[in-house]
């Protein structure tokens, strides 16, 4: 049975939009878009591995739906696709598509979160920008890349440095299409479902910690539970806070000052971003236990979990140097000074500024492994 979230956008109707989450849904996608009335010229961005396994699908359901006229561009798999070349590139296909610039496009992203980032960024912009439908198909696009309306890429000194937001017309959630992930991508996604719990929902946390084998086997039910419960949590945050200026989204980024740092230190090939994430969460949650934030009980839950799911918990390939370096660039330091999202016990966190950079190196460099 589907399900709807209506991401209620400070009461602006006509920029608030629904998040439908269900099983073998995308068959429907074509008569959703058709039924929003948002254009009739359909361009769809995924990557090639996504593409192969449902693309012909998607478009099927669209032409079943009436829409004859559907371009399409594939970008290679992974985050170091996610760059200012391949959305230049996007932009390009984009307009040899509208060749005459009289269609009515809109841009139908499929795929993870590379995908939705790069796709929806293209639709902020692409004519100072048009309507685009998400269809996240990776655990962590459905809890938490797939909604909320940050779109952008990466430049080499860090991640999301050139981006903004842009809130999509409908996101469609098909649990169906999980069942293709391989055990790493699960994983990766599964990350920010528990940092979900660490932030907003200690039941959450125990949830994952009680259904973890049937999560990692890919049960349908516990993966409608936790993706329903992280969207609602997302919802509500973004329907508050959307541009991230009241000091309330922010706590969505915990975890993610240390771990995008070394996924730009390691040039996005090393870790998926959830992997990064989960060292990130664990660091972070030990600068909480020195600066005596945070039990070793609550801790420890943390870490077994983790550890638990077959996420890492050490560092390789990647030097404490350029982490550091990394982590400057990060967007959430104001006037040079950092900004970490701690943990105070499991389903809470607060906003540390100025944390000493010999402590966050110390607990860095623990977890590196030469």
């Amino acid at each position: 049975m589907e399900q709807k979230i209506r991401i209620r956008l400070l009461n602006d109707i006509d920029r608030s939009y629904n998040t439908v989450i269900g099983r073998n849904i995308l068959n429907k996608i074509g008569n959703c878009i058709k039924s929003l009335n948002i254009g009739r010229d359909i361009f769809i961005i995924t990557d090639r591995k996504v593409g192969r396994l449902y693309g012909q699908k998607l478009i099927k359901s669209l032409q079943s739906a009436g829409f004859s006229d559907i371009g399409q561009f594939r970008l290679d798999d992974g985050e170091p696709s996610k760059t200012v070349d391949t959305y230049i590139r996007i932009l390009e296909k984009i307009h040899d598509f509208d060749k005459n610039q009289e269609k009515k496009i809109v841009i139908v992203t499929l795929g993870g979160g590379v995908v939705e980032d790069l796709g929806g960024f293209a639709a902020s912009t692409y004519r100072r920008g048009v309507s685009y439908v998400q269809i996240p198909t990776t655990l962590l696009g459905q809890v938490d890349c797939g909604l909320g309306g940050k779109v952008g890429v990466n430049l080499k000194e860090g991640k999301n440095l050139v981006g903004g937001f842009w809130q999509p017309k409908l996101a469609c959630m098909d649990l169906a299409v999980l069942k293709t992930l391989d055990a790493r991508e699960l994983k990766s996604g599964l990350a920010e479902v528990i940092k979900y719990g660490v932030i907003k929902d200690s039941n959450l946390f125990k949830y994952v910690e009680e259904h973890l084998e049937q999560i990692l086997h890919c049960d349908f039910i516990c993966l409608k539970h936790i993706i329903l419960t992280c969207v609602k949590i997302k919802a509500k945050i973004t329907e508050i806070d959307e541009r991230d200026e009241k000091d309330i989204r922010i706590i969505l980024n915990f975890g993610h000052t240390i771990g995008h740092a070394i996924e730009a230190a390691s040039h996005y090939r090393v870790y998926k971003h959830g992997e990064a994430i989960s060292i990130g969460m664990l660091c972070a949650g030990e600068i909480a236990c020195r600066l005596s934030l945070l039990s070793n009980k609550a801790f420890s839950r943390l870490d077994n979990l983790i550890g638990r799911s077959g996420l890492p918990t050490k560092i390789t390939k990647c030097s404490l140097r350029n982490i550091m370096k990394s982590m400057r660039h990060d967007k959430k330091f104001v006037n040079g000074a950092n900004r970490f999202v701690l943990p105070v016990k499991i389903g809470k966190v607060k906003i540390v500024k100025d944390i000493d950079e010999n402590l966050i190196k110390d607990v860095i460099r623990k977890r590196i492994v030469k």
